[in-house]
């Protein structure tokens, strides 16, 4: 699979050619976005493939939070385009189009009033599935990220750790089975031993599901063991954008800036 590593590129990056019979998964084609006279997204354009994780890594407000909302149409883009299976986002109902998306955030934004496994509920109980299969689902799910279903359920989130809460909040994410996840520095908060336990569970749910993803982070070592592909954001650009292996040696400077980070500063000279 080629990368593309040129300085802020401007052109559409692409993981593979596609023929004319092939369509990525979902695309950014000159997605510009304005905040004022803030430019936080200049003319990005991507792709993400089917079963691809994309990570997004930037410095804070490099625009990588802005790109996800962008993708549920929590924001709306100045000009471009989003296709989203094939399908430019703005036809779409935004309502519809999220529940097609699982979002993990940091803040994870469980229901303190709902139980755990109501919380994992909600987008099959808004889409009208009945209680016997909703309850299953929860149960299945909260199996799958590691949390016994007979003692976790019926638990609140006040009840629950960091850790806890956020393996709730991806169960959440995954419950409708969704065509496409969003993860924004979803373990961002954890200590490194929960955080590294989340990722290997992360890997193993993506093993599983093979839901294409787009996962935002600022730690370069979580990109390089999560990521199909690693795209750097710098000031609204899109900078560089190559498999883990290639990215160890893009010549890019903000991604070498990134890189950089993995050496010891008793070995900095």
């Amino acid at each position: 699979m080629p990368s593309h590593c040129g300085e802020h590129e401007t052109a559409p990056v692409r993981s593979k050619l596609l023929t004319s019979f092939e369509m990525a998964f979902l695309s950014f084609k000159d997605v510009l976005y304005r905040r004022g006279a803030l430019t936080v997204l200049n003319r990005v354009s991507f792709d993400l493939e089917a079963g691809e994780t994309l990570v997004l890594l930037g410095r804070s407000g490099s625009g990588k939070t802005t790109a996800l909302r962008l993708i549920n149409r929590l924001l709306e883009p100045e000009s471009g385009t989003i296709l989203f299976d094939g399908e430019d986002i703005q036809h779409v109902d935004p309502i519809l189009l999220r529940r097609k998306i699982g979002y993990v955030i940091q803040e994870i934004g469980l229901l303190p009033h709902w139980t755990v496994g109501q919380n994992i509920a909600l987008v099959p109980t808004i889409a009208g599935w009945e209680p016997g299969k909703r309850d299953e689902r929860a149960r299945e799910l909260l199996s799958q990220v590691g949390l016994p279903p007979d003692e976790y359920l019926r638990r609140y989130p006040r009840a629950l750790s960091g850790g806890q809460r956020q393996r709730v909040g991806v169960a959440r994410a995954l419950a409708a089975s969704p065509a496409l996840l969003l993860f924004d520095e979803p373990f961002g908060a954890l200590d490194p031993v929960t955080r590294r336990e989340m990722q290997l569970q992360f890997l193993a749910l993506r093993d599983r599901y093979q839901t294409p993803s787009v996962f935002v982070t600022h730690d370069v070592a979580e990109a390089l063991t999560l990521a199909s592909r690693i795209a750097v954001l710098d000031a609204g650009n899109l900078e560089t954008i190559a498999t883990p292996d290639d990215f160890r040696n893009v010549s890019s400077p903000v991604a070498r800036s990134f890189l950089d980070t993995l050496t010891p500063l008793d070995k900095v000279h």
